[in-house]
């Protein structure tokens, strides 16, 4: 848990907004089934390589990812009291929370 903290304490608020923006930009190019123009890309301003971009889809391609673990928790939510079903919603997010880690840790 203390390797959690400190790799949240090392996130810049730069580095937080950084990634926000290629999170959305990610997002809205998705939603979109149309692709821009180059020039007209909000990545093209950041200063980010394709080593990190690359990191950065690895890492949003986790996101919702579903595994052994995620499925038990979903599965077993209709036998839950509504307040059990918050915590195990709790429970997934931060599975999927330690499983981002490794990924977030290779690129600061």
């Amino acid at each position: 848990m203390a390797d959690l903290q400190e790799l949240l304490s090392s996130i810049s608020d730069e580095d937080m907004a950084k990634i926000k923006s290629v999170a959305d930009s990610i997002m809205n190019n998705n939603q979109k089934s149309e692709t821009p123009p180059k020039n007209s890309s909000p990545l093209s301003s950041l200063p980010i390589d394709d080593g990190i971009m690359q990191k950065l889809v690895s890492v949003m391609g986790q996101l919702n990812k579903e595994d052994t673990r995620t499925r038990l928790i979903t599965d077993l939510k209709p036998l839950l009291s509504e307040e059990r079903r918050k915590k195990a919603d709790e429970a997934i997010k931060f599975l999927q929370l330690m499983d981002l880690l490794p990924l977030l840790k290779g690129l600061f």
